[in-house]
């Protein structure tokens, strides 16, 4: 019985080292993350609106009746078109993720959310690169 237990091992192993042969005889090397873009934040605000790509009445707290808030990033030193996203947090809760294109040299970007009733309380938005590394967390809050 033992006989036939290794030969259909062998035969097991024979099948998968033909079938596959660089998984048994090598070891797999992981490719590392192309390393972030380089990125310098030169601004980044909570504010009610934007006009003219500006930010327009940036602040902390918010009250409910504005009905929309914005989050505004800038870059300078921008190597290469890359894109970061903004993380909305509600409470801890992870709300809305927007991704938003940067190109060099220099860029700026927002994005917004419409707010509800339920909106009222504290938020947060983090600002990370392609590979979701954290750049900036701004923090705010909504009142009635």
């Amino acid at each position: 019985m033992k006989t036939i237990f290794r030969k259909l091992f062998a035969i097991l192993t024979l099948i998968v080292v033909l079938t596959n042969p660089l998984s048994v005889l090598s070891q797999e090397v992981a490719t590392p993350p192309t390393p972030p873009a380089e990125l310098k934040l030169t601004r980044a605000v909570m504010c009610e609106s934007m006009q003219k790509l500006a930010p327009v009445n940036q602040a902390v707290l918010f009250s409910i009746d504005v009905g929309r808030i914005s989050c505004f990033t800038e870059f300078d030193q921008v190597t290469r078109q890359t894109f970061i996203r903004h993380k909305w947090y509600r409470k801890g809760n992870l709300i809305s993720v927007k991704q938003l294109t940067v190109h060099p040299p220099r860029w700026s970007s927002f994005s917004s959310i419409q707010l509800r009733d339920a909106d009222k309380g504290p938020w947060r938005v983090d600002v990370t690169d392609e590979n979701d590394n954290l750049i900036v967390t701004l923090r705010f809050s909504i009142t009635e």
